[in-house]
């Protein structure tokens, strides 16, 4: 990576953040870039430690585990758009199924879509719902294919469970975590319909990602906008991935090693 991708990356980041800083010292609302920045990062952490803690459990000697891999595997066979319209049909707090719910506690009268961070709550949300399959599956085939021997020994010399997946489950799944993380990312950073369905990128553009933002400059005939939106996507989303791959995949992989 050297010297001039560590200085990038670092500088990457720090104008983010001056950005972020300067945003709300200013009074003023998070971009299409912010928001996009905490739909990937917020976003993929809590599909990450989902999909792990489910593919740890449906890797125990459980009865019908089977069905539940099934069933856990099924939200990411369908369509974004499908799910952007059962999630917006669900958080309906006025006819959705779960409104006398809301409403025996007290929150019939809350409009989620009309705040900027429950608004992409929602989001997060669905794209979690959406995406945690994909992490548990492939986190799934790696705890199935750590060493069996070592964990054993372990269980023998009488480790806890906690102790054999820090001292030997993690190490052996941290590379191919590392990686199915990287994957994401990268995708995370292509969102576009979930907040177009939801909320089409409201309240005012609290919700909308710099994906959905290039498409609406787009759809409106401002193509240099679109054009600019993009390359600056382009832009976040290679200085991001790259350091991820380097400071986490690289690192992972040769302590493995």
């Amino acid at each position: 990576f050297g010297f001039i991708g560590r200085l990038i990356s670092a500088s990457a980041a720090s104008g983010l953040m001056l950005v972020v800083l300067r945003t709300i010292g200013t009074g003023g609302v998070p971009g299409t870039l912010v928001t996009t920045f905490v739909y990937v990062i917020i976003g993929v952490a809590v599909q990450f430690v989902l999909g792990l803690v489910l593919a740890l459990l449906c890797a125990q000697p459980i009865r019908a585990r089977n069905w539940f891999r099934v069933i856990f595997f099924i939200p990411l066979i369908v369509t974004p758009v499908g799910i952007a319209y059962v999630f917006r049909m669900l958080a309906d707090m006025q006819k959705g199924p779960f409104a006398p719910i809301t409403r025996s506690l007290g929150f019939g009268e809350w409009a989620w879509p009309t705040a900027p961070w429950s608004a992409r709550f929602m989001v997060i949300v669905g794209d979690t719902w959406q995406w945690t399959p994909f992490i548990f599956i492939v986190m799934l085939a790696a705890v199935e294919n750590q060493p069996r021997d070592q964990v054993e020994a372990a269980r023998i010399d009488g480790a806890g469970g906690w102790q054999i997946f820090r001292d030997i489950t993690w190490p052996a799944i941290a590379p191919i975590g590392a990686t199915v993380v990287l994957i994401r990312l990268i995708e995370a950073f292509k969102i576009i319909d979930l907040p177009n369905v939801l909320t089409a990128g409201g309240p005012g553009l609290s919700t909308e990602s710099m994906t959905l933002h290039s498409f609406i400059a787009w759809r409106t005939q401002d193509l240099g906008g679109s054009a600019a939106v993009g390359y600056i996507l382009l832009f976040a989303s290679t200085i991001t991935c790259v350091s991820f791959f380097n400071y986490v995949v690289t690192r992972a992989r040769r302590h493995q090693g």
